[in-house]
């Protein structure tokens, strides 16, 4: 009997490091998001968020994910800044940035290739 209550302990405190450890992280990168904000600004921020910078995962298909989707995010800001330079008008800015933000989806598939595995 004391040694099933002796397990059942073990696995308690061993569940509650784990949420410890946790709670600790989130909490670290919560701080470290803070800290950020107020180094760069709140537009920097707000881009960095739709992007999806700034998050840390476990996942190494997040982490490639992220990198990639900044990569394209970053490939089509400097196309579309460049389209405004060159570009009188704004028929063609804003369908531009339009077209851009329906296109991402398809973007994404056909340079990533992030086809459905199922």
């Amino acid at each position: 009997m004391s040694k099933d209550r002796a397990r059942r302990r073990a696995e308690r405190e061993a569940a509650r490091a784990v949420e410890v450890a946790e709670s600790r992280r989130r909490r670290e990168r919560r701080e470290r998001w803070r800290q950020a904000r107020r180094q760069v600004g709140a537009p920097v921020v707000a881009f960095a968020a739709l992007v999806g910078f700034g998050r840390t995962s476990d996942s190494v298909l997040a982490r490639r994910r992220g990198r990639q989707n900044g990569l394209l995010a970053a490939v089509l800001v400097a196309a579309n800044g460049v389209l405004w330079l060159l570009q009188p008008g704004w028929g063609w800015r804003i369908g531009a940035a339009v077209s851009t933000v329906f296109l991402w989806p398809l973007l994404t598939v056909v340079v990533f290739d992030r086809r459905r595995s199922g």
